[in-house]
Order: C-alpha cells, then structure tokens, then sequence
C-alpha cells in the first residue's frame, strides 16, 4: 500500500475563478441567485498604474493590463472569485455560447461544471432561468430521492444544483 502524501489530510477548496464579461452584473447574479455575497472590495488592477511588478502580472504575465476582480463567499465558505478581463477583455457570453450544448462540452478538458446545493433545485432554476440561464436536460432523481439539475447562467459557466451535499450523494454507495 502506497502511503497517503499528506498523512491522510483532505485539503480544502478554498475559491474557484470565472472569468465573465460584466463582473458586476455576474456578481449580482451569483448572489441573487445562489446566496453568495460580497466580501471584499472588489478590485481594479491596471498595468499602468500598478505597474509590471504588481503580484497579478507576476501570474498572468505582461499581455494582461487591465483586469477587475469581485470577491464573493458561499454559504460554507468556499469563495468565488469573479474576473473580468478588460485590455484583453474577456468574450462576450454571446460569443462563449453561440453553438454551445453540452454535448459538445463534455469533451474537452478543463473544469466542466460547479456545483451548489439548494433544498429546493427546480425553484432556484426556475428563478434563474428567468434571469438569463437555461436548464440543460431535465431535472433527475438520484439516490433516497434527491434531486439534481444542471444550467448554463448567462455567462456560459455550467452549474450543477443539488438537493444534497455532495458527501451525503456519493458516500457509502455500492
């Protein structure tokens, strides 16, 4: 047996980044919808005034030069950050989701989708819907009735909603 690399310690999610055209508006929307607030400033870091040396351009390098930033939390803490490029600016969500389906989504790489849970996931798609989502698929039961569903917000990022956390889907499962 191969020894855990961390003596057996789980690490934490502590943020995921999406890049969108209207931080402000994404921002808005992640919170109406989902419950995820503003915790901090949110950020404007400009090459030209921050200059080359600034940590950010440390990490994404000199083509980056303007870039605004929104700092949001979840209900258990795990934050979500909000990009929006702005010199080079980031696409547009009609440009992300001109001939998007899932279908032609599931096979390339990269993240594929965040999850949120929800007591309640065809209320929250219904509300989001209503605000520039779209539900992909139906609505399915799992395991002792829970229930999951998958949209797409306006900004193309996919978001899976549960009944459930997702210990209490996937644990002790045959």
């Amino acid at each position: 047996m191969v020894p855990h690399p961390y003596n057996n310690q789980n690490f934490v999610l502590n943020h995921i980044a999406v890049a969108v055209d209207d931080v402000d508006k994404a921002a808005g929307w992640y919170g109406k919808h989902f419950g995820f607030r503003r915790i901090h400033n949110d950020r404007m870091n400009d090459q030209s005034v921050d200059g080359a040396n600034s940590p950010l351009y440390k990490i994404y390098g000199d083509s980056l030069r303007k870039v605004k930033i929104a700092f949001l939390a979840s209900g258990n803490s795990v934050g979500f950050e909000v990009f929006q490029f702005i010199d080079p600016p980031t696409d547009s969500a009609e440009t992300i989701t001109k001939d998007w389906t899932l279908q032609n989504q599931y096979q390339r790489g990269g993240v594929f989708h965040v999850a949120v849970t929800a007591p309640d996931p065809e209320a929250v798609a219904k509300r989001a819907c209503e605000d520039g989502a779209v539900q992909i698929g139906e609505t399915v039961t799992m395991y002792d009735g829970e229930r999951g569903l998958y949209l797409r917000d306006p900004w193309g990022i996919v978001i899976e909603v549960l009944s459930c956390s997702f210990e209490q889907l996937m644990a002790n499962r045959g």
